[in-house]
């Protein structure tokens, strides 16, 4: 009895640890917006992301987590949190454009699906891009024939979610849609790559190469048009 009582105390304290103070307690709380000091801000960046890691790490996930069990779960969880902190990176570096007239849409739903654009950027000049962030820590990308690789391995199908955001977002707003890949991670700053239509591109460098792109853009679509319409059709996807 009195061994059952200790086993009882010692998993309520290690939930409780966790609750408030373990791996995942943070990111209960409401995450940074991407952000410039002294900028204006992009609200939402990585909302999604963080939401799926903290719906993973129910309470038995966290406790085996605190006695030392690996998880799936845990696994999972702890790569949208990844890929929520390369979204609220890439966010903080475009959060300049905002001032130039530009507008920047987080964490946008599509219609139909799961599915949600990281980051839409609409140029004065009417240029509308798909902006993924891309998090590699240690091998750099390259292009090798119709494949992408990323060191030995082929991340070629990481791409599809991109390519399938800017076709939908491209037939909501009856206009053509670039879709770029900012890379956070080993990639020369003033290089690019070319990959299905993608450009793939430091993330330091995005703000410039959509700049240029904006500057190069005809279109017969107001930009403040574009920007109403991307917000009527494309809402947040978590609340803000």
């Amino acid at each position: 009895m009195t061994g059952a009582l200790l086993l009882l105390g010692v998993a309520v304290a290690a939930y409780c640890w966790l609750r408030y103070r373990g791996p995942g307690a943070a990111s209960s709380a409401r995450r940074p917006t991407g952000h410039r000091p002294g900028g204006r801000l992009v609200q939402g960046a990585g909302a999604s992301a963080d939401a799926h890691a903290r719906e993973l790490r129910t309470p038995l996930v966290r406790l085996a987590t605190a006695v030392g069990i690996p998880t799936r779960a845990e696994a999972r969880a702890r790569r949208f949190e990844i890929g929520a902190q390369g979204e609220r990176q890439v966010a903080a570096l475009l959060a300049p454009l905002v001032e130039e007239g530009w507008v920047i849409l987080a964490d946008c739903a599509l219609p139909r699906g799961e599915a949600n654009v990281d980051l839409l950027a609409i140029g004065p000049h009417g240029l509308v891009a798909v902006v993924d962030a891309k998090k590699y820590e240690r091998h750099r990308l390259r292009v090798s024939g119709n494949r992408l690789m990323y060191g030995q391995q082929d991340v070629s199908g990481r791409m599809r979610g991109l390519l399938y955001e800017a076709r939908t977002v491209s037939n909501l707003l009856s206009v053509p849609v670039v879709p770029v890949a900012a890379v956070v991670g080993p990639m020369l700053r003033g290089t690019q790559l070319r990959f299905r239509g993608i450009r793939l591109v430091p993330a330091e460098d995005t703000a410039d190469i959509l700049r240029g792109l904006d500057r190069q853009h005809l279109t017969t679509t107001p930009a403040r048009r574009l920007a109403d319409t991307a917000r009527r059709l494309l809402p947040p996807k978590t609340g803000r």
